[in-house]
């Protein structure tokens, strides 16, 4: 899948094969009886979205709890755990320190943890945050700012004579955290082996029906043309203003640089959500539309569709900016639409940063521009047409 790579049901792996470290039969519980500080990764990264896991404290020594990349490479000594080196971040109650850096001391962080204690842990890679929670309190953001890479990855390390357990979303979580991130995800992929099939078997129904040879007579790996329209019609869409379509690319993580196809891999995150068919993506789709009305979100979806749309251009036709805005709803959010398509009738293109700030400028005059700031950092097209609907209205008077 586009934004997470790995099986349906999550394991953690030695990171030292030469490790003493004990990890039972599912992956899910490790117990240190060597002399050293021991590693574990998961055997899934993920790229993009919010995700969550929880490990509960079967002793409460060292133990450093987080995240690593793909170059992270620990080996098992008495010293170095994730967190010490410039590759992965953790958090250590024992210590009551977030770690990262080859050199770094710590910082000063969280709670001291005992025997027992649930510790859950966020990576929200659209804010690129790592926070921690302590049976069910949130102990605030640990690392801002952390470099996504190609990926990062649940990891864990055991001083000697820890233990810990650690639950991937397979069972419900001890303290679930959806009502504060509700579009977080666990790692665990809540489908089984045979809906996942039932998911392949839809994308290959529609990649059929939009089949397209290609000079080498292959048929491409993609949902596009009529298999797309085909789709758009089950789940119900039947409005060309309709953008559920791009709602769905939002969502699946659709990044490849071309509009209106899904490649397999990206297709298959569906399972991060739950959906082996039509009936659980309309479901799904009603969710989405409903988490628009949050304005938060809105923003974040309305700021893909810019990246979305432009494929490998920086700009977009000024038709298909318009168009697409009118699919946005904003010839009903906002009065003064009609006034601004008038004046960007002779424009030829939309930059990322007027798309981006038109939607700041709409919220921030709803009804009209009476109280405009000229000093604004606004664009010059946006100062350009508020003098225009001024002009306008003097005349009038």
């Amino acid at each position: 899948m586009s934004f997470r790579e790995g099986p349906a049901e999550v394991k953690f792996v030695k990171m030292d094969s030469k490790g003493a470290i004990k990890i039972s039969k599912d992956g899910l519980e490790l117990d240190n009886q060597g002399n050293n500080f021991e590693t574990c990764k998961a055997d899934v990264k993920v790229r993009g979205g919010k995700w969550y896991y929880e490990v509960k404290l079967m002793t409460y020594g060292k133990i450093h709890i987080g995240w690593c990349n793909s170059t992270c490479n620990i080996q098992a000594n008495a010293y170095t755990g994730i967190g010490n080196d410039n590759d992965s971040w953790s958090y250590d109650g024992s210590s009551q320190k977030a770690w990262t850096g080859v050199n770094g001391a710590g910082t000063r962080y969280g709670e001291y943890w005992n025997n027992g204690d649930v510790i859950g842990t966020v990576l929200d890679l659209e804010a690129k945050t790592i926070s921690f929670y302590k049976n069910g309190n949130d102990l605030g953001v640990a690392f801002p700012s952390i470099p996504v890479g190609d990926g990062l990855y649940p990891a864990i390390s055991l001083q000697k004579k820890q233990k810990v357990t650690i639950n991937f979303g397979k069972t419900p979580f001890k303290y679930p955290i959806n009502e504060v991130f509700p579009d977080i995800h666990p790692l665990h992929l809540n489908l089984s082996e045979s809906q996942q099939k039932d998911l392949e078997k839809l994308f290959d129904k529609y990649k059929t029906i939009g089949a397209n040879l290609t000079e080498s007579g292959e048929i491409e790996d993609l949902v596009k043309g009529q298999g797309l329209l085909q789709y758009g019609q089950d789940l119900g869409i039947t409005d060309d203003k309709d953008p559920m379509l791009m709602i769905i690319s939002w969502k699946l993580n659709v990044s490849h640089g071309k509009v209106w196809e899904f490649n397999r891999d990206e297709w298959m995150g569906w399972a991060i959500h739950g959906c082996h068919n039509v009936s659980s993506m309309q479901k799904k789709c009603k969710e989405w539309r409903d988490e628009l009305k949050n304005s938060a979100k809105f923003k974040q979806f309305y700021n893909y569709v810019f990246d979305y749309l432009r494929e490998e251009k920086k700009v977009l036709v000024m038709e298909e900016a318009v168009t697409v805005w009118d699919m946005l709803g904003f010839s009903d959010r906002w009065p003064l639409f009609s006034h601004w398509v008038k004046f960007l009738h002779d424009k030829k293109s939309v930059s990322k940063d007027t798309w981006k700030l038109f939607l700041n400028f709409s919220e921030q005059y709803p009804k009209d521009l009476a109280n405009y700031d000229e000093n604004g950092c606004w664009p010059s097209v946006i100062d350009e047409f508020v003098e225009k609907v001024k002009e306008a209205n003097k005349m009038k008077d």
